[in-house]
């Protein structure tokens, strides 16, 4: 305010010398009577009330308290736009884990998730999994990046810095890309019958993850191909197969018995692009290849046939592109077929539904 009481004062100086002839160095001035009348209104032109400066300053007051107000104001967990995929959608989440709060039950499930951030390494309930790479058999499982323990499932969650300590779930998925015994490595699955959602009732399935580059190990497909081609396959079987990116097979069970419904997703991220980044992936529930499995074989079924059926559980693995594995396209097998592996280091946020 001072500033601008100095800036007025010195400006109507600056008139002042101008009516009395200042600007003109060694000239006589003027003493004609116009010349004095232009002066004074010019003068009482330049003066502000008290009032107008109070208000002014008022004003400025009142500007500067908002915006510092709304600079303080505490940020909390976004999604930037999301990128449609085939069959589903990606956005990145800004401030993870930043004032999120567990949204209604009427519009959600939770599934997995941590929203109170002052529990940690809690354990989730009805969680199980598997990982075959602790068998025992050593030549199977050569060509692993690192040892057996790393590929274990875990029902207890640790705090992710990465997230503001909220609690995820971790684990480094294993699929194999030559043969089908064991394919699926290892992978982890989480009951949920007792909540008794049913395919009908699911808008979307969305899960919030991060691919953690540090144990992440995905071949490239030229690789393959100088592993594989001409010996084994040919290059149009390696393309079908992979794309050298991430996939996670996402299925929502009906249950164990000897036929069992259900619905997959196979979800490919790009970790060049991803990688170490929190991620929502939405999956759209129409989105889903539904089937009736019998001994591995699959019965196309559609969203309405399954309308009705509980979905008892969900399951995450590692896969390829395709969901198959090179032996699909082998006429005659043989053991000695070298063995290449998807590693994908994984936390898992979230999983809910959002209902319909």
């Amino acid at each position: 305010m001072q500033s601008l009481i100095k800036t007025l004062t010195v400006t109507a100086i600056a008139l002042g010398l101008t009516a009395c002839g200042g600007s003109n160095g060694g000239s006589k001035s003027s003493t004609s009577s116009s010349s004095s009348s232009v002066s004074s209104s010019s003068l009482s032109s330049m003066s502000l009330s008290s009032s107008s400066l109070s208000s002014l300053s008022s004003s400025s007051i009142s500007s500067s308290s908002s915006s510092l107000a709304s600079s303080s104001v505490a940020p909390t967990e976004s999604t930037l736009s999301a990128s449609s995929e085939a069959g589903f959608s990606v956005a990145e989440i800004k401030d993870c884990g930043l004032n999120i709060s567990e949204p209604s039950s009427d519009d959600y499930y939770l599934i997995i998730g941590d929203y109170d951030t002052g529990t940690q390494n809690h354990t989730i309930l009805d969680i199980n999994g598997w990982n075959h790479t602790a068998n025992g058999s050593m030549i199977e499982w050569t060509n692993l990046s690192n040892a057996a323990s790393t590929y274990n499932f875990s029902s207890t969650t640790a705090a992710n810095a990465d997230c503001n300590n909220v609690d995820t779930l971790n684990m480094v998925l294993v699929k194999k890309i030559a043969d089908w015994d064991h394919q699926h490595a290892n992978g982890i699955e989480k009951a949920i019958s007792t909540a008794g959602k049913k395919f009908g009732d699911v808008e979307n399935l969305i899960v919030d993850l991060k691919i953690n580059s540090d144990k992440t190990l995905i071949p490239t497909v030229t690789s393959l191909k100088d592993i594989y081609v001409p010996t084994y396959v040919n290059e149009t079987t390696i393309n079908n197969l992979e794309s050298g990116k991430v996939n996670i097979g996402i299925t929502l069970y009906d249950g164990f018995g000897t036929t069992v419904l259900s619905g997959t997703r196979i979800i490919e991220l790009d970790q060049t692009a991803l990688a170490d980044k929190w991620i929502r992936v939405t999956i759209p529930i129409a989105e889903l290849k539904f089937c009736s499995t019998t001994n591995y074989n699959c019965t196309t079924k559609t969203l309405a046939n399954l309308s009705d059926t509980v979905i008892d559980g969900i399951r995450f693995v590692a896969e390829t592109k395709s969901g198959l594995v090179l032996r699909n396209s082998i006429s005659t097998w043989s053991s000695t077929t070298p063995e290449t592996f998807k590693e994908v280091d994984l936390s898992i946020k979230k999983v809910e539904f959002q209902l319909k």
